[in-house]
């Protein structure tokens, strides 16, 4: 700074922004217009389906062979095929089934209980308890609680009879079956 004058290169970086050689986007995509942002996906814990063949549609595109995030969007319409946080296919789901028995276990509190249920309903109420306790001390620590185990499992096989893949999508009391028609 020579005298009060600001040269050029000490400008404010907004000032040359519009004439950059680089947009900040190269895509031209922000965060939110993700397609991981528009369908939504519910949790970032989604089961794992690795695909060991190249899927081919009928516009002569391909999924490549790897590991793959599937998720079920909520309206449960659809499985998402997600790689490194990027949509690579959306599969229309077919069937929808939810373990009845689980879920009435589940929900069903106000029941008449029999001398079992009722001890295991103590041992749940005591086991949560101390659970509180533990989210306690984790948050006094800043530290996260390990999360309780969650049941997913995802997998795919091909039907020659139909020719289609099979894709099958597990999670807690949830399951779902999708197809990828091929072209034979």
């Amino acid at each position: 700074m020579i005298d009060g004058i600001i040269t050029p290169a000490l400008r404010d970086i907004d000032y040359l922004a519009p004439s950059a050689p680089y947009p900040a986007i190269p895509s031209g995509i922000t965060v939110h217009q993700s397609t991981l942002y528009r369908y939504a996906v519910p949790t970032d814990e989604q089961p794992v389906l690795t695909l060991v063949d190249y899927i081919p549609d009928y516009n002569g595109n391909f999924i490549k062979p790897g590991h793959y995030t599937l998720a079920l969007s909520s309206d449960r319409e659809f499985l998402y095929l997600i790689e490194s946080r990027e949509l690579v296919a959306v599969i229309p789901v077919f069937k929808v089934a939810e373990n009845k028995k689980e879920l009435r276990k589940y929900y069903e509190k106000s029941k008449e209980l029999s001398k079992d249920e009722k001890a295991e309903l103590r041992k749940k109420k005591r086991k949560d308890k101390f659970q509180a306790i533990i989210n306690a001390k984790y948050a006094k620590t800043g530290a996260t609680p390990p999360k309780e185990y969650e049941h997913m499992e995802a997998s795919i096989e091909y039907i020659k009879d139909g020719a289609y893949y099979l894709v099958t999508y597990e999670k807690g009391f949830l399951r779902a079956w999708g197809a990828i028609k091929v072209k034979e």
